[in-house]
């Protein structure tokens, strides 16, 4: 391998993109949010028998499943009660990596807001999901568990 001159249009070359590599861990530093600064509900409760209350700013929040036991290869829905804004909801799975399962908003009835996402079949009989419900300032964790 021969070995090159270092060149007025390389030196500027190396240079540019020592700036951009520079500049993009800037950008991410500066940017970077802390998770542990986000306001969190840190209790965890299990829907799988019955449905689950929180306190958010003095309001009570009811999270319910309309219907048990949650199957595994089905469509699941949550209604969530005394939300004034929407959230958005993901399930993720606890025991095994099935990926994030994102939950599409309804409507709105009753001050309930419902959501629904379809559940994979999973090799296991029994699979252990953790529902993670937030609107960018709260979050709040849910789990329940699906049988084939």
């Amino acid at each position: 391998m021969a070995i090159e001159k270092l060149t007025g249009p390389r030196l500027y070359q190396l240079i540019f993109l020592l700036i951009v590599l520079i500049s993009a861990f800037t950008w991410r530093t500066i940017t970077y949010i802390d998770p542990n600064d986000i306001d969190e509900v840190t209790e965890v409760c299990d829907i799988t028998e019955q449905a689950c209350s929180f306190n958010i700013d003095s309001n009570q929040l009811i999270i319910d499943v309309k219907e048990r036991p949650i199957m595994q290869n089905t469509e699941i829905n949550l209604s969530i009660s005394s939300l004034d804004t929407e959230w958005t909801l993901e399930a993720e799975g606890i025991n095994m990596n099935m990926g994030k399962l994102k939950f599409l908003h309804l409507n709105a009835d009753n001050a309930e807001e419902k959501y629904s996402v379809f559940l994979p079949k999973c090799k296991h009989n029994e699979m252990k999901w953790m529902v993670n419900i937030s609107n960018g300032d709260e979050r709040i964790n849910v789990s329940f568990n699906s049988i084939k």
